[in-house]
């Protein structure tokens, strides 16, 4: 009975290769599982990537740029319903009165059309044409630096007519001012329709002169700017084709008269003609100068 049983008993050799083999497909089971978790953690982020590429494409209109429409001229009604058709959206952010003009006309828009593209959903700010003038207090100048002067006027939404330049020490200070004739006073209360403008009575030397600026490839606005701070005025100006108000606001000056570095006298009118095109003035050649002098 004793040796039946010694018989039965397993041997160690075939122990420890029973637990070899255990150990060994507990390794594969562990390596399978790790294997299977990677393939779904990549699996997972390519679907992330595929869906987060298609939500931006949905949310930023991917490919759907188109051309800014023109409404400048449209009126304001007109251009909204041709904005609701291209899927934009029209804000008004200023008006303007020009008499040119019937009230509610597109004056100017932002972003431009024909030069930008955008996507649909994108807001056109425009400028539109008041149906009347607002008219706004003349502030008080006199006393003050003509740039101050200047500042303050623009600030109120008026203009410079031109200077009137007088002897006196108060060199390029406003010594009065007046509208159509009119002096405003520290005590007079004048409103004027906005974009009016006034005349400015300056103190000055006549015998100083002044280098005239360079004003080419300036706009009309930054030309009065530009004159005005050096004590000089606007005269002639000329477009050399016929413009709407965008052109004319977006035309650049490409001949002026006098023409630069000349020394002029305070109060001097600077004629100028602007283009929409590029257009520059080459300088004459030594062979034309030459030709000109025999002439």
């Amino acid at each position: 009975m004793h040796r039946n049983n010694m018989a039965t008993k397993p041997t160690p050799k075939k122990s420890s290769q029973r637990n070899k083999k255990a150990e060994t497909n507990k390794e594969r089971s562990v390596v399978g599982s790790l294997f299977r978790n990677c393939v779904l953690a990549v699996s997972l982020l390519i679907i992330a990537l595929f869906v987060t590429n298609i939500t931006l494409s949905i949310f930023t209109r991917h490919g759907q740029n188109k051309d800014v429409p023109n409404f400048i001229g449209e009126h304001i009604e007109e251009a909204h319903l041709v904005a609701q058709k291209g899927r934009l959206e029209i804000v008004v952010n200023d008006s303007l009165y020009v008499p040119l003009y019937p009230g509610g006309v597109v004056l100017e828009q932002r972003p431009s059309a024909g030069k930008d593209k955008v996507k649909s959903g994108r807001k056109i700010y425009v400028t539109i044409n008041a149906s009347r003038q607002r008219s706004v207090e003349v502030p008080f100048v006199a006393g003050y630096s003509l740039r101050q002067a200047k500042s303050n006027l623009l600030t109120a939404g008026l203009e410079i007519d031109h200077l009137e330049y007088v002897e006196d020490l108060a060199s390029n200070y406003v010594l009065s001012q007046n509208l159509h004739g009119v002096e405003i006073t520290p005590d007079t209360t004048i409103m004027a329709p906005l974009g009016s403008k006034i005349t400015l009575v300056v103190g000055g030397n006549r015998s100083e002169r002044i280098s005239v600026p360079d004003l080419t490839g300036m706009t009309l606005r930054e030309v009065k700017s530009t004159l005005w701070d050096l004590g000089l005025n606007l005269g002639t100006v000329e477009f050399d084709a016929v413009l709407d108000m965008a052109g004319q606001n977006s035309a650049k000056v490409f001949i002026q008269s006098p023409e630069p570095e000349e020394e002029v006298r305070q109060g001097r009118k600077i004629s100028v003609i602007l283009s929409t095109e590029d257009k520059t003035i080459s300088s004459p050649t030594e062979e034309e100068v030459v030709v000109k002098s025999e002439e």
